[in-house]
């Protein structure tokens, strides 16, 4: 059974713990990282120097980056989170998000 008030104080114990994570995503095979924050807010973006001149396979690298960093952080914090959200918590794919 599912306790409301024992995932209220796990999620505010992650919170808090979120706000020093962070996760690396990477697209193009490594040639894009983008570091994003356990509140998804992107810390720093690197991209290598060849694929300055390439916009298109550059905008796809960012994106690649993106949503990699931004389904490790929803792992993590699945993994973080257990199983004491309810299936019809919002904003996750499985029933359990972060936004």
């Amino acid at each position: 059974m599912w306790d409301m008030w024992k995932a209220i104080e796990r999620m505010r114990a992650l919170a808090q713990e979120l706000e020093s994570t962070t996760v690396v995503g990477e697209g193009c095979g490594g040639k894009v990282q983008i570091v994003l924050s356990g509140h998804q807010q992107v810390r720093s973006v690197k991209i290598a120097p060849e694929l300055l001149n390439d916009v298109a396979t550059l905008e796809q690298g960012i994106a690649e980056a993106f949503h990699d960093a931004r389904d490790k952080l929803q792992s993590l914090v699945i993994e973080r989170l257990g199983g004491d959200m309810p299936p019809f918590f919002p904003g996750f794919s499985g029933g359990v998000g972060i936004g």
